[in-house]
């Protein structure tokens, strides 16, 4: 399991809205810094590299992300929401992904 201590302020190189998240498993927010859905408590952590923005988000206030928003420089995005499959298994799954600015 990847925890943020693994990854330093979730610095991930080369992390775009291009990356596949596929071996990247579980990712702890200990420390969030951001309260994204108004509801008093610190549920998002924002980090970045000098190629994207990366907006990590725990919505059941478990200590792990639950999704993930990816802009990087050239305008492109990707969402990912981190799911619990009946088998056991888990996985990140793409949500969207786009330009912003429509082109």
């Amino acid at each position: 399991m990847v925890t943020s201590g693994d990854l330093p302020g979730l610095d991930l190189p080369d992390f775009d809205a291009h990356s596949a998240l596929d071996a990247l498993g579980a990712v702890e927010l200990a420390h969030p810094t951001q309260d994204l859905d108004g509801d008093g408590l610190l549920d998002t952590v924002t980090t970045g590299t000098d190629h994207a923005m990366q907006v990590w988000t725990d919505l059941d206030h478990d200590g792990y992300a639950d999704h993930v928003t990816v802009v990087d420089t050239g305008g492109d995005y990707s969402a990912w929401e981190f799911h619990h499959n009946p088998d056991g298994t888990t996985a990140w799954v793409r949500t969207d992904e786009g330009h912003l600015g429509g082109k």
